[in-house]
């Protein structure tokens, strides 16, 4: 198993050169209709913030692996899908040839959202089994 942790990840970006606004990262800003390069700069800085010098050290895994993403946060009100469906995305492109050799269902069988309520710091745990 491989197991994986990223504290404090990004919750938004700031976009604009003269008028700043932050987009929350989450399915629900790539449903609005955003610009395709805001969309490029968020796929962007989350996959530079998940290719870590761990994620680096990872071995090719041959045989097809089950994949769980667990959100550690403390909120009560919000929508797992539309968080962490972002990062598994994300996550799921980079590890392909890293990690296993491609990401369609020959390869990852399995892919869990998980929730853990958490203290007030931010944490997504990615195992790989």
């Amino acid at each position: 198993m491989v197991r994986l942790e990223y504290d404090n990840p990004p919750t938004f970006i700031e976009v604009g050169k003269l008028k700043k606004r932050k987009i929350y990262l989450g399915y629900n800003a790539i449903y609005a209709g955003i610009h395709y390069s805001v969309r490029q700069r968020i796929v962007s800085e989350l996959k530079t913030f998940l290719y870590t010098k761990e994620f680096k050290a990872i071995s090719l895994i041959e045989e097809p692996v089950r994949v769980r993403l667990i959100y550690h946060r403390n909120l009560k009100n919000w929508d797992l899908d539309n968080k962490v469906g972002l990062w598994a995305k994300c996550f799921l492109d980079l590890a392909k040839g890293q990690i296993f050799q491609d990401d369609n269902v020959r390869y990852v069988k399995e892919l869990v959202y998980s929730y853990v309520e958490g203290d007030d710091k931010l944490v997504i745990e990615v195992e790989v089994i």
